[in-house]
């Protein structure tokens, strides 16, 4: 009687353990509806959840879907950084490319009042050097080689030495006769031996140069760095193979095909993303880290304030050959003997129209202001890669806040196995993902941000670029950034449990800040201010100046 009994015992739980399971599929639905995981048609159970819920077919469906949900998260924090480098770069450029249109108009301005009919035969010179100008600034976003860019301090030379002709008929007062071709041409041979403008044009040709390649260094890196975002999903998209993918479906989906209506682990849902995504892009880290440490060092953009000056530049140049007229004169007999003129052809001096713009770009601010808000805005995305696989498990399916009664990967319990940190270093030790295969081309990117910092280094930092703390700075930078896993917010505590160097902690998730897209242009009273002196006592050199030269031709 008593064996009978416990027979019927058994039987009983059996039926209720079946009962169970098939109420719990149907709790399980809601997780496969999302991710467009279908019912099978087949009865084969899946091989890597053996779930009763998934068949082959599902837990195919759900592998693909919770892969494409891990890259696409990781994106989402990768495309607005890419977004922010691009629009950068896109204002700056258009804003200096505007800035030299309402430039040349206005130095083109000042010539015609000075040379009044002659003037037109100098505003041919000037606008080669505009032209030249703006070939050094419009550098195409997918720009990647170093192809020899315009030396614009030989345009400035060439524009004086045009510009002398022209320059020296007015000192001399000839405005109804115009040089020969013959003397004109002796006279732009004798530009060096003479000097008629000072050092003027050297030194705006110098500081002018300078800057303009500054300015397109900087251009070039925000594209570089646009770039290497962009590759960087590509990559993540086609790389991590098989093994990668399975591990996403036992720490995301495997719960919910054994009937289980609940949520991983929170560590072990980290230690899969650092394992699968982190690891991947973890080479791209140091680089990344002296790459966004570059960038914070710029605090104003010197070609702005060249190509104001510009005008000023020139009106310093004629006055100085105005100023110098008995030694400019001995001079020229000198090289070229006596004046040699003819009467002057007809001559019209047409309004330069060198090209509209959508704003005053000469009354404008300059774009200081707008460089300070993205170097704050990039320098909070210094630990990009080092976290970039930790955001997965903000995902609300991918884990619970804790590691108590959720899914360990095996069961439903508790999780107790380390946390690894996110250096590359450190996956040796990490107990879910191992053996992920490096990628060539990370080793490539990370290449194009070295060259980007060194670009910008060299030509709008200004320092040596073989100098051992230039690189020290940006490595030791790089490694506190790729370390750890800490709250988004680097002020955030965190324990020092698990594996590796200092402690790979849990994530305090009390607190939690979640990352936004910032908000780059945001120009405060301060910053602003900062940035307008030298234009306003640009404008006021040029009035003094051009004030002179009026009351010396007449």
């Amino acid at each position: 009687m008593k064996c009978y009994i416990v027979v019927l015992m058994v039987l009983a739980c059996g039926s209720a353990a079946s009962a169970a399971a098939a109420s719990s599929c149907s709790g399980s639905e809601g997780f496969f509806a999302r991710y467009n995981a279908s019912a099978d048609d087949s009865n084969q159970p899946g091989s890597i959840c053996g779930g009763q819920c998934c068949g082959r077919g599902r837990e195919q469906q759900l592998r693909a879907a919770l892969m494409r949900v891990a890259v696409e998260q990781a994106a989402m924090k990768t495309r607005p950084i890419t977004d922010l480098l691009l629009s950068t770069r896109r204002t700056l450029q258009e804003h200096l490319i505007a800035l030299s249109h309402q430039s040349q108009n206005k130095t083109a301005g000042l010539l015609t009042q000075l040379y009044r009919e002659h003037a037109s035969r100098a505003h041919a010179p000037l606008a080669v050097l505009y032209d030249d100008i703006r070939t050094v600034l419009r550098t195409p976003e997918n720009n990647t080689s170093r192809e020899h860019a315009t030396d614009v301090s030989d345009s400035t030379r060439k524009f004086f030495v045009e510009l002398f002709p022209v320059a020296y008929q007015n000192v001399l007062k000839l405005e109804s006769k115009q040089f020969t071709t013959s003397y004109e041409d002796c006279l732009k041979s004798a530009y060096n031996a003479v000097a008629p403008f000072g050092d003027v044009p050297k030194k705006m040709g110098k500081s002018l140069s300078h800057s303009l390649k500054a300015a397109r260094a900087l251009l070039e890196a925000l594209a570089a760095g646009a770039g290497v975002l962009a590759a960087s999903e590509h990559v993540l998209s086609t790389t991590g193979g098989s093994e990668c993918a399975n591990h996403l479906l036992i720490a995301g989906g495997c719960a919910y095909c054994k009937g289980f209506d609940v949520r991983p682990c929170r560590n072990f849902c980290i230690n899969v993303a650092r394992g699968c995504i982190t690891s991947l892009l973890a080479e791209l880290d140091a680089p990344w880290a002296g790459y966004v440490e570059g960038m914070e060092r710029l605090d104003r953009a010197d070609a702005d304030v060249d190509i104001r000056e510009i005008e000023g530049k020139i009106s310093e140049a004629i006055m100085y050959a105005i100023e110098n007229k008995g030694t400019l004169e001995s001079k020229v007999h000198k090289e070229c003997g006596v004046t040699m003129t003819m009467e002057a052809s007809s001559l019209t001096s047409p309004l330069p129209s060198p090209g509209a713009t959508r704003r005053n770009a000469l009354n404008a601010p300059p774009p200081d202001a707008i460089l300070l808000d993205f170097a704050a805005s990039l320098s909070r995305k210094k630990k990009l890669f080092a976290h970039l696989g930790d955001y997965l498990c903000d995902e609300l399916d991918f884990a619970q806040d804790g590691d108590d009664n959720c899914w360990n990967g095996k069961s439903i319990g508790d999780y107790t196995k380390p946390l690894v940190s996110s250096s590359l270093i450190d996956q040796k030790y990490n107990p879910e993902v191992l053996d992920i295969p490096r990628d060539p081309r990370v080793a490539a990117l990370g290449d194009k941000l070295q060259q980007a910092r060194q670009l910008l280094v060299r030509t709008t930092i200004g320092s040596d670029i073989n100098s051992p703390d230039v690189f020290m700075q940006g490595d030791e930078a790089s490694e506190e950034g790729s370390g750890n896993y800490r709250s988004y917010d680097d002020d955030a505590s965190y324990d020092t449990e698990g594996s590796g160097e200092e402690g790979s902690g849990m994530h305090e998730t009390g607190n939690r800040q979640y990352e936004g897209v910032e908000t780059p242009y945001t120009t405060t009273p301060e910053t602003a201010a900062a940035g307008t002196p030298r234009p306003l006592l640009s404008i006021v050199f040029n009035l003094a100046m051009f004030t002179g030269l009026r009351h010396c031709l007449t």
